[in-house]
């Protein structure tokens, strides 16, 4: 488990983790399911729709490979599913195509699964004992149509609004600008919904999930308008120029006293590389992380217990700017490993980019 989240594994090359969030959609999912179809069938149909999810965001990961973007992890949450992209699309066409890839796949599951139900119940082969079953094929492909209409909704966060980025960024030739005009229609498709998911509650609707849904979308275009300003006054810092190179490294068994005690080949930047089994490079451990831990737990607890695993953490190539990483940073530990293929080259110390950012928002207060 790490940050709420069970790691399910490596398929295709990437990181998929379930946030414990996902369990309350599946009792909410299984409850109304087996009221119908019995417990049985209600978790085949649990599994069938999270592996739907994941076959959407695959999706995305794979057509973004295509266009020489990659995957650092997929989520499952609670409201469906999260591919982190390592970069920004190159182009307006690949951003389009990476968009629409998993609202395709949904829909492709969607048109398979509804076929196969109408083709076995027209023809009268479902045998009894099958029915529920069939029903749940039914419902499995009605609610992926939904599901890929749902997400081609023109406005940002929602694969529609990279879309509308898509289009826009074609059109006159500005990410930054095509990125706010996606987020403004996100914010007012996101107030709309949230809006009459609160009409359907004060009516006597099921309306609390729709105002839910609307909510989080209003907040995460804004949250996106504002940072399209902050990455457009970042586009001008390559990461050439503040890159640490040649980090320490330190194997996952170290304990969290030894390292302390051998702090300063952690250097200025202040952090290491994790390294496991096979020598391969598994995380990344910074001396806030072995304060954080208590001290009489430091010489029983293993790095690998602490360190942030480097499918959490945003990777770029040298030849980047600090904008194009800047949307995928946590600014609380603002991390960023740099990488020449399956090579890590160095990172960015997270006291530069907080500097950078500084500076960039105290530009953005005094034009």
């Amino acid at each position: 488990m790490l940050n709420g989240s069970l790691k399910l594994g490596r398929w295709a090359g990437i990181v998929v983790n379930m946030h414990w969030s996902v369990l309350l959609i599946a009792v909410l999912l299984g409850t109304g399911l087996s009221r119908t179809l019995g417990w049985l069938v209600a978790s085949i149909g649990i599994v069938a729709f999270l592996a739907s999810i994941l076959a959407h965001e695959f999706s995305h990961a794979l057509v973004a490979r295509r266009f020489g973007v990659g995957t650092q992890s997929i989520e499952l949450w609670a409201l469906g599913g999260m591919a982190r992209l390592d970069r920004e699309a190159p182009t307006p066409r690949a951003e389009g195509w990476i968009a629409v890839a998993g609202p395709l796949a949904s829909l492709t599951v969607g048109i398979v699964a509804l076929g196969i139900w109408f083709a076995v119940g027209m023809n009268g082969l479902a045998l009894d004992s099958a029915g529920n079953l069939l029903t749940l094929l039914g419902w499995l492909g009605l609610i992926n149509m939904v599901l890929a209409v749902f997400n081609m909704l023109p406005g940002a966060p929602l694969d529609g609004g990279r879309v509308v980025r898509a289009v826009r960024w074609s059109r006159h030739g500005d990410r930054f600008r095509a990125t706010r005009e996606a987020a403004r229609a996100g914010g007012a498709l996101g107030w709309i919904m949230a809006g009459g998911g609160l009409w359907m509650m004060v009516n006597g609707y099921p309306g609390v999930f729709v105002m839910i849904t609307g909510l989080f979308i209003a907040l995460n275009a804004k949250a996106e308008y504002l940072g399209s300003f902050l990455s457009e006054k970042l586009g001008q810092v390559a990461l050439a120029e503040i890159t640490w190179f040649g980090l320490a490294t330190v194997d996952e068994r170290t304990d969290a006293e030894t390292l302390l005690w051998q702090r300063e080949r952690l250097g200025p930047i202040e952090m290491a590389v994790v390294i496991g089994t096979g020598q391969r490079p598994v995380g990344i451990v910074t001396e806030d992380l072995l304060w954080d831990c208590p001290e009489d737990r430091r010489s029983q607890t293993p790095i690998s217990e602490m360190m942030i695993p480097l499918s959490d953490v945003p990777r770029a190539q040298i030849s980047d700017t600090l904008s194009s990483v800047a949307g995928r940073l946590d600014l609380a530990h603002p991390l960023l490993t740099i990488w020449d293929g399956d090579r890590i080259l160095g990172a960015v110390p997270p006291q530069v980019i907080r500097e950078r950012l500084r500076a960039a928002e105290q530009s953005l207060r005094t034009r």
